[in-house]
């Protein structure tokens, strides 16, 4: 059981998990293309392994179980570290990597979260209709504006859209790309317009439950790295003065 322990905290064993990580990811970025690559941008990422077939897939796949046994070796990372070094009071010395660990793994369940539970899906809209969201609201694209420079280019500026709920009340929302609507936990993006006659809109509807998660473990990454570099700053100065 020692053996299994001190394999399961190993630092080594970590780096080479990340490097599986890495090297898994990159596989997939060089061998993935075409509808499969956009589906992958298009919806939850449980919902695009279930709808393509293994072989397309496999390095996501792989990638998820490295990151379940990197996730395994930080919790045991962490209890170790925990119990080892709280019985010597040194809390300057494990709270920080305790919280980069905690941040991590936070991440982690924020991005399972939404992989799981998330919902992504678009619409092309005329100005003047109207469309349901999810949870049954109903939306009314009011105006829609696309601004493209001049010349022969056209090259598109910005886009907006005017859009009235139950929840925005009748003056509404004017919605950019930089510059969404949320209602009910759901964020309407605007994507692309179309000047004419009506104008059309391209819009996309995200549901991203783990986004309170994942702002949390970053944040927690950000401090316990923060503190790591202070507390080692801190200690090479007093090396140096006892020096």
């Amino acid at each position: 059981m020692r053996k299994l322990w001190n394999l399961l905290i190993s630092l080594e064993i970590g780096l080479v998990l990340l490097a599986l990580v890495c090297c898994a990811m990159a596989a997939g970025s060089f061998t993935l293309s075409g509808e499969i690559a956009a589906a992958l941008n298009g919806m939850p990422l449980f919902a695009w392994l279930r709808e393509f077939p293994f072989l397309q897939t496999w390095w996501l796949w792989l990638t998820i179980i490295v990151l379940a046994l990197l996730v395994l070796n930080t919790l045991c990372c962490s209890t170790d570290s925990i119990f080892q070094r709280f019985r010597r009071n040194a809390i300057r010395a494990w709270l920080p990597p305790q919280l980069i660990h905690a941040g991590f793994l936070l991440i982690v369940a924020a991005h399972l979260q939404s992989s799981v539970m998330g919902m992504k899906g678009s619409i092309e809209i005329r100005e003047g209709d109207r469309f349901q969201m999810p949870d049954g609201t109903a939306v009314h694209v009011a105006r829609i504006g696309a601004l493209f420079s001049p010349g022969g280019g056209q090259m598109p500026l910005g886009y907006k859209a005017l859009l009235v709920s139950q929840q925005t009340g009748p003056d509404g929302v004017t919605i950019t790309p930089n510059h969404p609507l949320f209602i009910n936990g759901y964020g309407v993006y605007i994507k692309h317009a179309e000047p004419g006659e009506p104008p059309v809109a391209f819009l996309e509807v995200h549901r991203e439950p783990g986004a309170g998660l994942a702002l949390a473990g970053a944040l927690l990454f950000t401090i316990g790295n923060v503190v790591l570099l202070y507390t080692r700053s801190k200690s090479r100065e007093l090396s140096g003065l006892d020096s």
